[in-house]
């Protein structure tokens, strides 16, 4: 009891105590003078103060209150040896004061990279639920198409779309269409496994059941093999949708003219680290932002899982 009692204390002291106290320490640190050539403190501070928020939100949350402290920790870190101490290389190691402060400048120009990226990867979301869906169910109702296309499909799935990113920029038309074309199989792939096999391993039972109320093949489809297949689908694309966004960023860095991959490139060529790091910030947050998304949509729409 005391064994339980004391690691109860423990957690409690750590989501109560440890995130706040790290919180007013990068706060005090901030604030202090800084070296010549750092930016004023306050996009860094907004930054600090909008994720205490949101750690206070999900404070309850054991996996919030860990990231939040590793956070703090890196934050810490990074303005004592940039602002405060200095490094020798001081361009490549921008301190996070310059870092934040690229979005007052170019607020506009990553907004719009932002939409771009999403744009496009919306668009192949679309099309590879659509194909992978579809395709996954045509092929795992055929015991003949699942024997020729499975050992196929698992000799080409494995191989990297971001490798097919040259090619599909020199021969399609448009960048768009070649970015579109590779998130596509990043995500096909990975729904159509799971959708073929979903449906080639349901319990007999089921199908059994249903025939036996006389189902029509469509109501089979929509009442019986989707819903039953949906976790798998869900956890599939909660898997595929940060990889589909890295693929996509790597695509725009080789041959893009907008979207956060091509604002990463373009201002590493012009060796502005400032916009380069805050960049690689934005790609982050944003995978955060989708990944919760898809979470969310998990619980919506599998909520007996």
């Amino acid at each position: 009891r005391d064994l339980v009692r004391s690691r109860g204390l423990g957690d409690v002291y750590k989501r109560q105590v440890v995130p706040p106290l790290l919180f007013l320490v990068l706060s005090l640190i901030i604030v202090q003078p800084s070296l010549s050539g750092t930016k004023g403190y306050f996009p860094f501070l907004f930054v600090v103060f909008a994720s205490e928020a949101i750690l206070l939100l999900f404070r309850k949350s054991p996996v919030a209150v860990n990231i939040g402290i590793i956070l703090y920790c890196i934050l810490i870190f990074w303005e004592i040896m940039t602002a405060k101490i200095g490094v020798k290389n001081s361009m490549l190691y921008p301190a996070p004061e310059n870092v934040f402060s690229v979005f007052l400048g170019d607020h506009q120009k990553i907004l719009q990279g932002v939409f771009s990226s999403l744009q496009l990867l919306f668009i192949a979301f679309i099309i590879a639920t659509v194909l992978g869906v579809s395709l996954g169910l045509f092929v795992g109702l055929s015991d003949h198409l699942s024997g020729i296309v499975l050992p196929i499909v698992r000799v080409i799935s494995p191989i990297p779309p971001i490798i097919y990113s040259p090619y599909a920029v020199a021969l399609l038309p448009t960048f768009r269409v070649a970015a579109i074309f590779v998130v596509t199989l990043t995500i096909f792939w990975s729904l159509f496994m799971n959708m073929v096999l979903s449906v080639r391993e349901i319990d007999p039972k089921i199908m059994n059941s249903a025939k036996t109320l006389n189902v029509s093949k469509f109501s089979m489809i929509v009442d019986v093999l989707i819903p039953y297949s949906l976790p798998g689908l869900i956890n599939s694309i909660s898997v595929s949708i940060s990889t589909s966004f890295l693929v996509l960023t790597a695509a725009e860095m080789i041959g893009g003219t907008s979207g956060l991959g091509w604002y990463i490139k373009y201002h590493s060529d012009f060796a502005n680290f400032d916009k380069v790091v805050f960049g690689i910030f934005m790609i982050g947050l944003v995978v955060t932002i989708l990944n919760f998304g898809v979470k969310s949509l998990r619980r919506v729409l599998v909520p007996w899982k």
